[in-house]
């Protein structure tokens, strides 16, 4: 099925459960380094800003990452990693980490 570019205009994003963990744990690590809660909820917030302005009218924009599996694609912001999956009516994304970081 080919889509047109009117198929992806301003796709809504939804974290999953296991994505606003993930953020958490994100969250906590940036505490940990900076000792500084309004460094780290800038960081967060701009994270977050810059997966839905990226993800809304260009939601291909990251690569595919089959390492994860087939219809999995991924996003780098500043050294962290954005796990997706384009919906037809909306983006789940399932899980950010940083990219020296082995697990998930």
């Amino acid at each position: 099925m080919k889509l047109s570019i009117e198929y992806f205009r301003n796709m809504k994003i939804e974290f999953t459960d296991e994505a606003l963990q993930t953020l958490d744990d994100v969250a906590d690590f940036i505490y940990t380094e900076t000792k500084s809660k309004s460094i780290t909820a800038k960081h967060i917030r701009k994270l977050k800003t810059f997966t839905k302005v990226s993800l809304e009218d260009f939601p291909k924009l990251g690569r595919p990452a089959e390492e994860f599996g087939s219809s999995i694609r991924k996003l780098v912001y500043q050294r962290y990693c954005i796990l997706y999956i384009i919906q037809p009516s909306h983006i789940d994304i399932i899980a950010i980490y940083r990219e020296n970081l082995p697990s998930l």
